[in-house]
């Protein structure tokens, strides 16, 4: 595409081959693709000819843009000339509008507007809009009218007229509808719009019924659906609105009024419609079933079996539970989409809004609101009284505030009006158990349901098939129910209103419970512990809520035990800080000394990992002395003791302070050895590995293979989710590459569904590392993208900017190079553990490239004297010797062997 796209008022031009299946089958395909070729000459020439920028190109269809309607009107005219003689027929349409400019591509509906247009004529047809009409002059241009047409974007009729006189079909518009003219544009639903269409499609499927919560867009989206299938029904395309009724023995009068049905004294309504529909092919959009569902059946029923010409588009909160029906659920908006229709609907109703509201902050709105529909356009028309900033703050204090147009149903006019319409029609069992739900935050499973709502699985069922409550299926053996959060809002109010406060008090002890088992199953590594993470995670809201009514009414075991279980997932998926708020909260409580011990010990670990080991060392010895207070030294005493020492070993570890690592090992040696359990044992084992590592100076011997494998294989009977990295790790450095980027990817994957995300994270970044030294540029770059995508890098940021700086050498952006080479400096020189200092040579490798590229070569030495200091891991043997040779000799051109030599390796 060009950057040198047309703004301010433009005339788009698009182009579509009309029949190119039929055309493909009577050329064949290679005389079609030779027509082909010649067909987007002749177009791409008259583009040139006159000024028009091709914006895109898909198939056999053009994108163009031109900066005046003069312009695209000859273009169009030029091209249909030149295709007059041949096989190939093209339908054009141009249509000039207002162009936003967004990332080098159109934005705005005038661009929809005109592929609208374009789609509604013929081969060597060029239709125009009236903008483009009454910007021709008269006396160039020969402009037909054709009159007035509905377009598939079911905006008001608009008057069209055609270049030139030549005869043609009818236009491909709507006719024979009353289907209503939208108050907004259809906006984002692409997708789901174009699995509908397939969906339609589809043998045996009569009824199509598109079901969810009130404002998620079913009518809006089911009237596109519509036009869209418009084309296929040359009987009509008609609407039922039934949201007015209030009296179910009106639906069958209301449709017959609709189709034009007359009532007949002495026939049921019901058949003269069935009789009337008989031998016709006809689209019947029936919308707002919900509170007529049965008489809805009844007639939808009697329909379908008289004719089998006639399609249904229903759209009702619950199905319409008929045969042939196919059920839909229509979810809320992405967010990009929702954010787009908040700055349409905004900017209709006058509000400016400036980029970081339009980048940001209007994205959190939308997501408050669920991205549904409905409240994104009521909030949407009080953003030119209250900015988005306005609105944010007062949404948490509810959505009464939030009010359409007073010419809507009133159940539309508000977002709380919307979700009590739906209440209203619940039965007394199903209101309680909605209310009940509330306490739920993020859902939970049925059997959590069941417990603390006291539950009946049908009442449940029930709220899923009304839209109100939503079924997730993350487990195949365990669905989960929901609710958006703005209906959970709404039921909360029910549930304070009810005055049933045992329901907290169930989802407390349900939860507290579910923790204890928890930290029971990840003390004793059971087979299980993955799915207990995969589980807890999932809960993890309703885990804080627990807490959160447990601390208020100081529940003092159980302000315990869930600390414990959400330290444990805190830590796990990288939430260091909450994790580290949840335990000082638990210790605030006095536990006993065991419980203490555990709470000290895991605030030491997350202060470390967020880079404070002073105050990590006192609270390990704070979990000390909490033990050292303890007479009663049986079982569970030691293996807290061992577990604390094999921590306080990890951290000296990590932090290079090998005196004491050595020692600490040599005591937790007999420790273990007498008191130890099984994951403890292997724990060791990993422990001696890297004091191997420190101690070779991550160059690992045979013997250090043999120890990593040992304790891979001990570490995979336990289900421990760090074994594939321990050994990968060691295999990198071995230079047993395959091997080291397949237990990588083993345990990246293991991390990524129930694991800790620094396993992931390392993972990651060693494995683009394995990569990059098998010389893979595209390789490492897709192992690199992943690793952009975590939120955090857990001290790995230098590591990678090394491996980003290598990329970018290869790529040949030395600019880029420099910079992230430089990145990853700065971060080792501020990192006093050592620790990945010792790989400064992935950085320095392609720094020392890009000197010597430039000429600088006092600068690319200093970079290969850093590489082969005694602190850092040894090179291979003929690298390191060429580099000591080139620091020796100051020549470029040795630093150029070294460099070389490098290169071949995937250290350059």
């Amino acid at each position: 595409m060009s950057a040198d796209l047309p703004t301010g008022t433009v005339t788009f031009l698009f182009t579509d081959v009309e029949g190119s299946t039929r055309l493909l089958e009577d050329l064949g395909a290679e005389a079609y693709a030779v027509e082909l070729v010649r067909h987007r000459e002749i177009v791409r020439a008259a583009l040139a000819d006159h000024g028009g920028v091709e914006v895109d190109t898909q198939g056999d269809a053009f994108f163009c843009a031109f900066g005046s309607a003069r312009s695209a009107a000859a273009c169009a005219a030029e091209v249909q000339a030149a295709l007059a003689p041949g096989p190939v027929r093209v339908r054009m349409g141009i249509h000039t509008g207002e162009a936003l400019v967004v990332d080098r591509h159109y934005v705005g509906m005038d661009v929809h507007r005109a592929a609208r247009i374009g789609s509604c004529g013929h081969g060597g047809q060029v239709v125009l809009s009236p903008t483009t009409v009454a910007l021709l002059d008269p006396d160039e241009f020969v402009v037909h009218e054709l009159g007035a047409h509905r377009l598939k974007d079911l905006a008001a009729p608009v008057v069209l007229s055609q270049l030139g006189d030549a005869s043609h079909p009818p236009l491909k518009a709507l006719f024979r509808t009353n289907l209503p003219v939208p108050a907004t544009p259809f906006l984002g639903r692409e997708r789901e719009l174009a699995e509908l269409l397939v969906l339609a499609g589809e043998p045996g499927v009569r009824v199509l019924t598109l079901t969810g919560p009130g404002g998620t867009g079913k009518t809006r989206l089911a009237l596109q659906l519509a036009a869209e299938l418009s084309d296929g029904y040359p009987d009509g395309t008609w609407w039922v609105p039934l949201a007015p009724l209030r009296d179910g023995t009106l639906v069958a009068s209301a449709t017959a009024r609709a189709l034009d049905v007359d009532e007949e004294p002495d026939r049921e309504i019901t058949d003269a419609i069935a009789n009337a529909l008989a031998n016709k092919r006809l689209l019947l959009v029936v919308d707002n079933c919900e509170h007529v569902v049965e008489p809805v059946a009844s007639l939808v029923s009697e329909i379908v079996r008289s004719s089998h010409e006639v399609f249904v588009i229903a759209t009702s909160r619950e199905p319409v539970a008929i045969s042939g029906e196919h059920v839909v659920p229509v979810s809320p908006l992405v967010e990009d989409d929702a954010v787009e229709l908040f700055r349409t609907r905004a900017r209709a109703a006058g509000a400016v809004l400036d980029a970081e509201e339009t980048n940001g902050l209007v994205g959190r709105l939308c997501e408050r609101l669920d991205n549904l529909p409905l409240a994104v356009e009521l909030a949407a028309a009080r953003a030119a009284v209250l900015p988005p900033p306005a609105l944010l703050e007062r949404l948490s204090s509810g959505f009464d505030m939030l009010k359409g147009p007073r010419d809507v149903d009133e159940r539309q006019r508000t977002l709380r009006g919307t979700i009590a319409w739906s209440h209203g029609l619940l039965e007394p069992p199903e209101r309680q158990l909605f209310a009940r739900l509330a306490v739920f935050v993020g859902g939970g499973s049925l059997a959590a349901i069941e417990d603390v709502c006291r539950a009946d699985i049908d009442d449940v069922l029930s709220l899923v098939s009304k839209s109100l409550v939503r079924e997730s299926h993350v487990d195949a053996a365990e669905p989960r129910y929901w609710m958006l959060e703005t209906i959970r809002e709404f039921a909360a109010e029910q549930l304070r209103v009810s005055g049933e406060d045992d329901v907290g008090e169930r989802h407390l002890r349900w939860f507290a419970d579910r923790a204890r088992e928890f930290r029971r199953s990840a003390d004793s590594n059971t087979p299980d512990i993955q799915g207990w993470l995969a589980r807890m995670e999932q809960d993890v809201a309703n885990l804080r809520a627990a807490f959160e009514l447990a601390v208020d009414r100081a529940l003092a075991d159980d302000v315990v035990a869930l600390a414990m279980a959400l330290w444990i997932s805190h830590q796990a998926r990288g939430r260091y800080a909450e994790a580290a708020d949840v335990v000082r909260q638990g210790l605030a409580f006095d536990p006993g000394p065991l419980e203490e011990s555990w709470l000290r010990e895991a605030l030491g670990r997350v202060l470390r990992l967020q880079g404070h080991p002073a105050d990590a060392l006192d609270a390990f010895e704070a979990s000390e002395r909490a033990l050292e207070g303890i007479t009663d030294r049986g079982a569970a005493w030691w293996e807290r003791w061992v577990e604390l020492g094999l921590t306080k070993a990890t951290f000296f570890y990590f932090e290079n302070r090998q005196a004491e690592l050595y020692a600490l090992v040599e005591q937790l040696d007999g420790w273990v050895r007498d008191h130890g359990t099984a994951i403890q044992q292997v724990d060791l084992l990993h422990l001696r590995v890297q004091q191997a590592y420190r101690r070779e100076n991550y160059a690992p011997s045979a013997e250090t293979e043999a120890l990593a494998r040992e304790a891979y294989a001990r570490a995979l009977e336990l289900n421990d989710w760090g074994a594939d990295f321990v050994l990968g790790f060691c295999l990198l450095w071995r230079n047993k590459l395959d091997e080291a980027e397949q237990h990588f990817a083993a345990g990246r994957e293991a991390a990524r569904s129930t694991g800790p995300v620094i396993v992931e994270t390392r993972c990651l970044v060693y494995g683009a590392i394995a990569r990059r030294r098998q010389n893979d540029v595209e390789g490492t770059r897709e192992w690199l993208a992943a690793l952009d995508a975590l939120d955090e890098l857990h001290g790995y940021q230098g590591l990678a900017a090394a491996t980003g700086a290598w990329v970018a050498y290869r790529d040949g952006d030395f600019e880029r190079a420099v910079a992230r080479g430089a990145e990853a400096l700065a971060d080792w020189q501020t990192d006093a553990r050592s620790g990945s200092r010792v790989f400064e040579w992935t950085a320095r490798f392609p720094l020392l490239g890009v000197a010597l590229a430039n000429g600088d070569v006092e600068a690319a030495l200093e970079h290969a004297r850093a590489m082969i200091d005694d602190s850092q891991q040894p090179l291979p043997a003929e690298i390191s010797t060429a580099l000591e040779h080139a620091t020796t000799s100051g020549r470029a051109e040795d630093l150029h062997v070294a460099l070389e030599l490098a290169r071949s390796g995937g250290y350059a």
